[in-house]
């Protein structure tokens, strides 16, 4: 079974580049970008189901937001090249969105003004301190534990990561983890003005912005592992094709592009969609197609995704509910943990009806687990084999909630 594509999209790495090759395959203004309107997060997740393309610069858990299930994809840069990114595109008003009307926080708004030197946001991480945890691992806090579970989800529950610094690569497996057949993009949102080359930033800066942000080299590091992995264990047929690909990228970005500098809020130029599509038809795409046939062909099965709530503690029973949002049908097993030990088990399959009621596919997700004698420490309640954790389901102790 296939679910929607979400994109997640960490600010500065290439994202509406990405887009850009979801709109090749998919036509103009397919990809939904998720952000707040007046209609909510349900007016998102009705186009999405519609589309099946969707990202926004959100974190994982949007299948809980939104109440179903979606095949994660991200791409990820180096941390400090990103940073700078960052600055400059604040610097320059976000390529003149600011003056359309787009919020920026104060940081952005001193570095436009020119009070925020590149050294100073860069020593103190301004556009985002380990920004790629945060957002990979779906958590509040940073730390070791959230780490490990942002290396999980790179490794079991996001179907395709790549790095930007080779977008080529990263669009080839995308297409054959969801089934486009156009491995292509043409530049977008890129900083008008920034400088080239190498920025200038002190060497104290560096280091200061290199050891607060150890978690993100870290995932950085392993998202390069898993890319080179990749193409160990496809050999030819990957690279052959891969070879094709840049090939036909190099003559793309011939073009005159207008949306070099332009973001993907508005959209692209459908008769420029039409030349990218020209040139490329031009080439015998069979080393690609042959990938692409390959790749899913040994299409791993998705990873369960789940949602749910502790609702009451007592001295003998933890109460709430659990849908496996992929699965529905499937009874969800669950655990009590003090720490990392398991002191209780049990699963969901008692009536919710309001739990359906409120959009979930499960009308049997309630669960009832009765609770050893005297647990000494706060405890909370887990998805069985999973890094998902019940909401409301911070440490408890019986009887209370501790966070």
């Amino acid at each position: 079974m296939s679910f929607p594509s979400f994109f997640i999209h960490p600010p500065k790495c290439g994202g509406s580049t990405v887009i850009s090759c979801f709109d090749l395959n998919k036509g103009n203004d397919r990809f939904i970008n998720f952000f707040w309107d007046q209609d909510g997060w349900g007016n998102c997740r009705a186009k999405l189901l519609e589309t099946q393309v969707g990202g926004g610069h959100q974190p994982y858990g949007i299948h809980r937001l939104i109440k179903h299930p979606v095949s994660y994809c991200t791409i990820l840069r180096d941390p400090l090249v990103r940073q700078i990114s960052h600055y400059y595109y604040a610097a320059n008003g976000k390529n003149g969105e600011v003056t359309r009307g787009v919020s920026v926080s104060t940081s952005e708004a001193l570095a436009q003004q020119g009070v925020l030197s590149l050294d100073e946001w860069v020593s103190e991480s301004l556009g985002g301190r380990n920004l790629f945890v945060q957002m990979l691992s779906g958590e509040p806090a940073v730390n070791e534990a959230s780490l490990a579970v942002a290396q999980i989800h790179l490794r079991e529950q996001i179907s395709t990561v790549g790095v930007c610094e080779d977008m080529s690569e990263f669009l080839l497996r995308l297409c054959g983890s969801t089934g486009m057949e156009l491995p292509f993009y043409f530049e977008a949102n890129r900083t008008n003005g920034a400088p080239k080359g190498n920025a200038h930033i002190s060497e104290a800066a560096r280091q200061k912005f290199i050891e607060n942000n150890s978690f993100d080299y870290e995932l950085f590091h392993d998202a390069n592992r898993i890319v080179e992995a990749y193409a160990k264990e496809t050999g030819r047929v990957f690279s052959d094709a891969l070879g094709l690909v840049r090939v036909i990228q190099s003559e793309i970005n011939q073009l005159d592009n207008p949306h070099v500098y332009s973001s993907t809020v508005f959209g692209f130029d459908g008769s420029f969609l039409s030349r990218v599509h020209e040139v490329i038809g031009r080439f015998d795409l069979a080393p690609i197609d042959a990938y692409l046939e390959f790749a899913q062909s040994r299409q791993r099965a998705p990873v369960d995704l789940f949602d749910g709530f502790v609702d009451t503690v007592t001295d003998a029973m933890v109460s709430g509910w659990a849908v496996n949002l992929s699965q529905p049908e499937r009874p969800v097993p669950l655990e009590v943990r003090v720490g990392a030990k398991i002191v209780a088990t049990g699963h969901s399959g008692e009536p919710r009806p309001d739990v359906a009621s409120a959009g979930y596919p499960s009308s049997n997700s309630g669960f009832s687990i009765p609770l050893p004698n005297g647990i000494p420490e706060g405890f909370c309640v887990t998805i069985a084999n999973s890094t998902e954790r019940l909401h409301n389901a911070g440490a408890w102790r019986q009887g209370w909630h501790c966070e």
